[in-house]
């Protein structure tokens, strides 16, 4: 969509969708500020801490509270759910204005079960720090939950052909459990920086939301739905901000993933739209785990081999990781929406060749300072 089609955009775009978009996304973000506040505070009472002697990936000095993230996901998993509940039942005489013409039916409380689990699971690893079988049995789990109990499924492939997948068979469901899995390891690992996850995640979402209303597409919900997340990281944002008085904890970094990748494949299956944003940090997790089978290390012990650690580990602030990171999704989601979907995966090469050079630079930079050292 360019600048001059936008009066098009927004003439269709009723009067009742804006005053119920401006009422939600307000209590969204006012309810979700009360719920990180108060997951804030029942963290430090119960010792729920982030202590930078524990892993050597910490870039904290001081131990920093979690389960933050679980404070807006609550929030925003209550609101989702009224606003389904509104729209099926025609609570308030509102009308069919919000349209559920999806592509398929799906059912949102397999999905809502799927984040509770996301939520208890990622409690217990802030807590007690599960073994990596438990941390994938409880992400499995709920991902599992939310594509054969929720009905989601991947069913073509314009990215970057028009392929239109087998219909028998699971393969369907696979595709759509694999693509929200990469969408919850990118989240999970991103989070380790002050505001990192929570503005890749913002980023996304925003992209999401605007191609839910395109003429093509538009699924209102769905446009709900992700600016109700939006807004409830906006309030999160305030509280993890460099420096950070609160993190997102395991179950928020994952549920922000996992929100992304429901919403892609419900917003007509708009994984390449979301790919923009979210790939770069899928793209950091296969370099990192590439290069950890390279020098024969554990896949997931921590260390500093992420992009954003060998900045930080340059001399480059968090404010500066934080500001580069933000352009250049900004750019990526940017040129997303811009582009067809065929070209979106030129897009995708981009950001690949980008991460590569940043790989090498950085990887070369920090053997000289070691030598100078």
């Amino acid at each position: 969509m360019t600048i001059a089609q936008f009066p098009t955009f927004i003439n269709y775009i009723s009067a009742q969708l804006l005053w119920i978009t401006a009422l939600f996304v307000f209590g969204a973000f006012c309810l979700s500020l009360a719920g990180v506040w108060l997951s804030k505070k029942i963290a430090e009472k119960y010792k729920i801490l982030d202590d930078p002697k524990a892993r050597p990936d910490k870039l904290q000095h001081k131990p920093i509270p979690f389960l933050g993230g679980s404070g807006f996901a609550l929030v925003c998993t209550v609101l989702i759910s009224l606003l389904w509940l509104i729209n099926k039942y025609d609570w308030f005489n509102l009308g069919d204005f919000l349209n559920q013409n999806l592509y398929y039916p799906f059912r949102l409380y397999w999905i809502i079960i799927a984040i509770f689990i996301l939520l208890v699971g990622g409690f217990l690893d802030d807590k007690f720090t599960l073994s990596s079988k438990w941390l994938m049995t409880y992400i499995f789990t709920a991902i599992f939950i939310a594509v054969f109990g929720g009905g989601l499924k991947i069913e073509v492939f314009s990215y970057p052909f028009d392929i239109f997948l087998p219909t028998f068979g699971y393969l369907p469901q696979v595709l759509a459990f694999v693509w929200i899995l990469l969408c919850v390891s990118a989240t999970k690992f991103l989070d380790g920086a002050d505001g990192l996850a929570s503005t890749a995640g913002l980023i996304a979402l925003l992209s999401i939301a605007s191609v839910s209303l395109f003429q093509n597409v538009y699924q209102p919900l769905i446009f709900l739905f992700a600016l109700i997340w939006a807004s409830g990281i906006v309030a999160f944002l305030g509280f993890n901000f460099p420096n950070a008085k609160v993190y997102l904890g395991e179950a928020g970094s994952e549920i922000i993933g996992f929100v992304i990748g429901v919403l892609a494949i419900l917003s007509g299956a708009k994984v390449a739209t979301a790919t923009t944003v979210i790939g770069w940090f899928i793209l950091d997790v296969v370099f990192v785990f590439t290069l950890r089978l390279l020098n024969k290390k554990p896949l997931f012990k921590a260390d500093r081999t992420h992009w954003h650690h060998r900045l930080i580990d340059l001399g480059f602030s968090k404010i500066q990781v934080l500001a580069i990171t933000a352009l250049i999704l900004l750019i990526t989601a940017h040129t997303g929406l811009l582009f067809p979907t065929q070209y979106k995966v030129f897009v995708l090469l981009s950001q690949s060749i980008f991460l590569i050079i940043i790989f090498g630079i950085t990887v070369y930079l920090g053997k000289r300072k070691v030598k100078l050292s």
